[in-house]
């Protein structure tokens, strides 16, 4: 069995086993997880301090055999998906895999009894403000990432849980 974790690179069971064991690791677990769906997801984790652990991306395919991994989670970030009006012609003949990837993450997360906070798009410029940076363009595969790091960083300072002030100064 095989998951992925940068778009056209696979990894082992072994590595599957190696990052549970850290993601859970008594001293310091992760407790949060952000998430931009699509094909490509954008996952970022964050300890009990919300400083950032990883930053990787996850085929949609893999999302679930990659959340199995973590059993200390208290919330999961995600980002939202609506289709506004008239963008409906965009979606034809669409298989809407980000619309799946949410409901994936949105059963895993409730039989796994863990908060799930959907955030929309619209939240974006705000955070990437809060964070001191622009986004990556849509063709760079790390995009996705940074977008998950700014909805988590946008629930953590809306939620007086870090200081947006304090991120400008590490940035």
């Amino acid at each position: 069995m095989t998951v992925s974790i940068v778009p056209g690179e696979r990894t082992t069971e072994g590595y599957l086993f190696n990052l549970r064991e850290v993601v859970n690791a008594k001293e310091n677990p992760i407790e949060y997880l952000a998430i931009d769906p699509g094909k490509h997801n954008g996952v970022c984790g964050y300890d009990a301090k919300f400083y950032l652990a990883f930053m990787l991306v996850i085929e949609a395919d893999d999302m679930i055999m990659f959340t199995d991994q973590f059993t200390s989670l208290k919330k999961v970030i995600i980002e939202s998906y609506k289709v506004y009006p008239g963008k409906e012609k965009q979606h034809i003949y669409s298989d809407l895999e980000t619309v799946r990837v949410i409901g994936r993450v949105e059963s895993w997360t409730e039989k796994n009894r863990i908060q799930l906070i959907a955030q929309p798009a619209s939240i974006k410029p705000t955070g990437y403000a809060w964070i001191g940076k622009t986004p990556l363009p849509k063709s760079n595969p790390l995009n996705h990432s940074l977008d998950a790091h700014v909805h988590a960083m946008y629930y953590f300072v809306k939620h007086g849980l870090i200081n947006a002030a304090d991120l400008l100064k590490k940035g």
